[in-house]
């Protein structure tokens, strides 16, 4: 009898766990205004442009990753098989990636540039369709200390030379548009009154080419990515990552840590049962801001604990697994979704 039971709990617990739903592991369907179905590797479009690299009248398309996930570059064809993808910056990069594409050096190749669209330092690197770096290893568009995002684009400033990689960055008290040539020489800059990095949720227009045709269609931003209503988090223990959902829309993912080995945060399907700006831990004699408990009192999600002293766990835990078994966000996003949240949340960790 008691080994029966034993299997049926262990039975009961197995079908208790979610299957992975995290963007990067598979393709979604975005239904273009021509009715045509793109498939792309993320649920979220951050930054897509056309590009023909084969020079064969049919585009192909570049796409940046999205914030919260590693800094790639996705070269796709248009039924969204994936041509090649490449690493625009280190692994530890999640920022998001701004790209562009146009033949810089006019050799009737075009170029791929890429800028980080948050967290990351101003680098605008330049790269061919296999990732190998191109022209020059880059440059940056501000001082190395900026991290609030590069708007990225390629013209062509003067009739008489090759277009020009233009940039524009948010600097204080004003945004900043520059120009440069592809080796990283600036040509002009000015500042701007006012300006905010493209992040709105309104459709993207691009110009798609088939067989010498263009035809110009609106692609949403977002796709639904999973098969839930209300608001849900995501807990990803293998690959780190935090994500929530409204309605089946992906809203953000962000970097965490959970439980370390022999303080695992536990497989499963919960919610939210409270909430609290700050919470103290007796046990471990640290303070856990935006705390939202899920298993008890004894699980939860929050900001990355402090001490009495002051000092603060570090930012760069995150992505790793080194908690006592709670869920630990950085400073900033752990607010935004304890803004986000209510009581009763669904909260689903997986592997």
């Amino acid at each position: 009898m008691t080994i029966k039971l034993t299997y049926l709990i262990f039975t009961l617990f197995l079908l208790s766990i979610p299957t992975a739903v995290f963007a990067n592991e598979e393709n979604f369907e975005f239904k273009t205004s021509t009715n045509k179905i793109l498939k792309l590797p993320f649920d979220t479009i951050h930054s897509i442009t056309p590009i023909d690299l084969g020079g064969d009248g049919t585009s192909e398309l570049l796409l940046g990753s999205p914030p919260g996930f590693i800094g790639e570059v996705y070269l796709i064809r248009l039924d969204g098989s994936i041509i090649n993808s490449w690493l625009a910056y280190n692994e530890n990069f999640r920022g998001g990636v701004n790209v562009a594409a146009g033949d810089l050096d006019e050799d009737a190749k075009p170029e791929i540039v890429t800028a980080p669209s948050s967290r990351g330092g101003p680098h605008i690197r330049i790269f061919d369709g296999y990732g190998n770096a191109k022209i020059s290893q880059g440059f940056f568009a501000a001082e190395a200390s900026y991290k609030d995002g590069v708007s990225i684009d390629i013209k062509r400033i003067n009739d008489n030379e090759p277009p020009s990689i233009t940039t524009i960055t948010n600097t204080s008290p004003n945004a900043t548009f520059s120009a440069w040539k592809a080796n990283g020489d600036i040509i002009k800059s000015y500042p701007l009154a006012q300006y905010e990095l493209p992040r709105g949720s309104e459709p993207i227009s691009i110009h798609i080419q088939e067989s010498n045709n263009i035809n110009t269609t609106s692609i949403p931003r977002k796709t639904k990515s999973l098969d839930r209503d209300g608001k849900v988090i995501m807990i990803d223990l293998s690959s780190q990552e935090f994500s929530y959902y409204e309605d089946g829309f992906r809203l953000a993912t962000h970097i965490t840590s959970t439980g370390k080995l022999g303080y695992k945060t536990p497989i499963g399907e919960y919610e939210i049962n409270n909430k609290a700006e700050l919470a103290y831990s007796n046990r471990y004699g640290l303070y856990m801001p935006y705390w939202m408990s899920f298993i008890g009192s004894l699980y939860g999600i929050h900001e990355l604990p402090y001490w009495p002293s002051g000092y603060r766990e570090g930012e760069n835990h995150l992505g790793t697994a080194v908690s006592h078994g709670c869920v630990r966000l950085g400073i900033g996003s752990a607010e935004e979704v304890f803004e986000w949240a209510e009581v009763g949340t669904t909260v689903i960790v997986q592997e």
